[in-house]
């Protein structure tokens, strides 16, 4: 751990891992393993960012991996970031990819903190030119990005209330440039029955595009 980062900071860090490490526990079951991305120089990102991953029930079909301590991260401008990450995935791709999917996880939290430098709003959309910064998106996935509020997910992994911040978990979804573009010009409600006219699903990143 850097030298920069006090005794009080880890304190903060240890807290609001066991808070939010136990909504998970208490929502999906016992994570499976572990990943850590420490403090690196040329990132702007002073506290570990890890992710856990919860492999779903036998009927369920996906696992989840979800991140703890983007949330303990500031902004060059001092502003405390109030987002955690969470993907849903298909579980044979989790299997099959959990390197690259940590990788870009840990990558899309550094592009949060280090480029876009301010929170995430309400249905965030990023361009798949995002492709040009992240080198470890994933083969044959869908290249933008969506973050959404988690859906189908319990109530109570909306939000995380710690001390006086107020963490919000945000659903990463990859979309395509169509979809990209269909959000920017008529919003996430047409986007949504596009979704249901074509009968996908958005877990599914091996899927086509909606429109």
């Amino acid at each position: 751990m850097s030298a920069n980062v006090n005794s009080d900071e880890m304190l903060s860090f240890d807290i609001k891992r066991s808070i939010i490490l136990a909504e998970y526990i208490k929502c999906w079951g016992l994570p499976e393993t572990r990943y850590i991305m420490a403090k690196s120089e040329d990132l702007s990102i002073t506290m570990p960012i890890e992710l856990y991953v919860f492999p779903g029930e036998d009927m369920d079909q996906v696992s989840r991996v979800a991140t703890i301590g983007l949330s303990a991260c500031t902004f060059n401008h001092g502003q405390s970031c109030n987002s955690e990450l969470l993907m849903v995935l298909p579980y044979d791709v989790v299997d099959d990819e959990i390197e690259a999917i940590s990788n870009y996880i840990f990558e899309i939290s550094a592009h949060i903190i280090n480029t876009l430098g301010r929170n995430l709003k309400p249905e965030e959309v990023i361009s798949e030119n995002l492709k040009n910064e992240i080198e470890a998106m994933p083969e044959g996935w869908p290249k933008a990005l969506l973050f959404d509020e988690p859906r189908g997910e319990p109530n109570e992994l909306n939000y995380f209330h710690i001390a006086m911040q107020h963490v919000k978990l945000a659903w990463v979804i990859p979309i395509f440039a169509s979809e990209y573009d269909l959000i920017q010009n008529r919003g996430i409600e047409a986007f949504d029955a596009a979704v249901d006219e074509a009968a996908i699903s958005l877990v599914e990143v091996r899927r086509g595009a909606c429109i």
